[in-house]
């Protein structure tokens, strides 16, 4: 019965999108504060269809992606045969990086959980320009503007997405309703799982660009969606940063939220 019961919720969800209005929650506003954070978080019940954040204004402001782009990176390389499969290896070419976790070979699950910087850019590189418009086109990604470089339009280019689009983007995949294979968005699903208790899934992917001016911060980010029982919810959260230190605040911050409203449990 509990199958049928999945099933029946996301054939329902299926014919859904998730709600164009939002409502506030400015009480979640306090979690920003106490960690002297300027951000959003946007939360989205499949089953009510409805979507909550603390800030309505800067949930629908765009901001560049950084890592979450990985996200729609991974299934375009999988969708152009720039990845074959999630088997392949990546090579490290024994040269530094930046990070010693990216020191290694990598599968696509695995470059995706250390956020592998160089990956990506080695799969949007055989991607190619035409290629990567064409497929944010479809996925109706933000802005799809891919200027600033092929290999880091999403770090320090011209891409910029919201909060909103985020979750979006996310209902999209969760429900295999992108352009793109059934297959190939299951791979991309199962890449993205961050967490797995008996409770609840969760599927996520962080972001960080530190490119600003003290006028215009760098941008953090958390987004993803929990499957909890027959319920999905669907999150993206962004903050202004201008200092390491305060990396840990994305997740903090959200996790504090969703374990308020009884979705997952706070750290």
């Amino acid at each position: 019965m509990k199958t049928i019961a999945v099933y029946l919720v996301l054939v329902l969800f299926a014919s859904t999108a998730l709600s164009e209005s939002i409502s506030e929650n400015l009480a979640w506003n306090k979690e920003f504060s106490s960690e002297s954070v300027h951000g959003v978080f946007v939360l989205c019940k499949s089953s009510s269809n409805s979507c909550t954040t603390n800030n309505a204004k800067r949930a629908s402001t765009a901001y560049i992606p950084a890592s979450t782009f990985k996200i729609p990176n991974a299934l375009i390389g999988l969708e152009t045969g720039a990845i074959k499969d999630e088997r392949q290896v990546f090579k490290w070419d024994g040269k530094p990086r930046a990070m010693k976790q990216w020191e290694k070979d990598l599968t696509l699950r695995g470059a995706i959980q250390v956020s592998a910087v160089p990956v990506f850019q080695q799969i949007a590189r055989e991607v190619g320009e035409t290629r990567m418009q064409k497929y944010l086109n479809l996925f109706s990604y933000g802005n799809a503007n891919i200027g600033g470089g092929i290999d880091k339009f999403w770090l320090e280019g011209q891409l910029r997405i919201s909060a909103v689009n985020q979750v979006k983007f996310l209902e999209s995949l969760y429900l295999n309703n992108l352009p793109a294979s059934k297959a190939n968005q299951l791979i991309v699903k199962e890449a993205i799982v961050t967490e797995a208790t008996p409770e609840y899934i969760v599927h996520s992917k962080t972001g960080y660009s530190g490119v600003g001016t003290e006028s215009s911060p760098g941008i953090a980010w958390w987004v993803g969606w929990v499957e909890k029982g027959t319920e999905v919810y669907f999150f993206a959260f962004n903050m202004d940063i201008d200092n390491e230190s305060k990396l840990p605040s994305r997740k903090s911050i959200p996790t504090k939220i969703m374990a308020s409203e009884g979705i997952i449990i706070g750290g």
